[in-house]
């Protein structure tokens, strides 16, 4: 099939409009609607409903979004890595648990470039379970996270340690005003909410939840406390964010997961070596 075909397909169900797909392709409106038209008879099925000025995706176009968002996305990969070209410049994958940059791991990434200027890399934040769904199907070479998922499919190696400390703002420096006034629970995983759960019961019922780092800083900047890396405490003190005293500290091994396969496998080691003591 021609991925134009899928290409437009996508261009139209994101404007829902013939003629601005066609602009946004450069192309005329009819040969947007010669290329619908061709998919349609290709699969044998109707991708949209049209009723004047208003177009919508019928359910077979929805049950087809994401298999032509697939089939583009790993012809863009297979292109980009057809293009690196020789063995002088190699591609590494990297998954990273969302939540995790900080200065220190910018060090690390800075020093890697600068002592490797023939590799590329690709840095994509990603829920743990998603970075281990990508290992598994090779769309990820490695993935630093927090507790290794323990598959053994997967190998991995130590490199340093995450922990997480219970930050407040302004003069929200005891234990229990920080856990009594606005407190933001953040999502960190299971691991976090058992750690939760043994320190503070039911004690912390918090008005407010996320799993995005940025929306929790952003809430508790105007006041309250949330837990944030204590890898990041020089950044979060420009915030106005303090460490809150006598709260309890949660740490986790923090390693570089990979398949026992990876092609990339010795640079992957090397980079474990080169992130070897990261204290995020």
């Amino acid at each position: 099939m021609d991925t134009e075909l899928l290409r437009t397909f996508l261009e139209v169900r994101n404007t829902r409009h013939f003629g601005r797909a066609a602009d946004n392709l450069c192309i005329t409106q009819a040969a947007v609607s010669a290329r619908i038209k061709q998919l349609e008879e290709s699969l044998g099925v109707a991708l949209f409903t049209r009723t004047r000025n208003n177009i919508q995706l019928s359910a077979e176009g929805e049950r087809l979004v994401p298999h032509a968002e697939t089939v583009l996305l790993a012809l863009a990969r297979a292109r980009h890595e057809a293009q690196l070209g020789g063995a002088e410049q190699r591609q590494l994958r990297i998954g990273l648990r969302s939540g995790l940059w900080g200065e220190a791991l910018q060090r690390k990434i800075a020093a890697l470039r600068d002592g490797d200027p023939g590799l590329c890399l690709s840095m994509t934040s990603l829920e743990p379970g998603e970075a281990v769904r990508r290992l598994l199907d090779r769309s990820l070479d490695c993935a630093l996270l927090c507790d290794p998922p323990g598959l053994a499919d997967l190998d991995s190696l130590a490199v340093g340690e995450f922990s997480l400390r219970l930050y407040g703002s302004g003069g929200r420096q005891s234990l229990r005003r920080a856990m009594n006034g606005d407190y933001v629970y953040v999502d960190w995983g299971g691991s976090f909410a058992r750690f939760h759960v043994r320190h503070f019961g039911d004690q912390a019922l918090p008005g407010f939840s996320t799993n995005i780092v940025e929306l929790a800083l952003a809430c508790v900047s105007e006041g309250g406390a949330c837990y944030l890396p204590a890898g990041q405490r020089q950044a979060l003190a420009g915030r106005g964010l303090l460490p809150v005293r006598g709260a309890p500290v949660y740490t986790r091994q923090l390693s570089l997961v990979f398949h026992p396969d990876a092609t990339q496998r010795d640079t992957i080691e090397s980079l474990a070596r080169r992130f070897a003591g990261l204290r995020l």
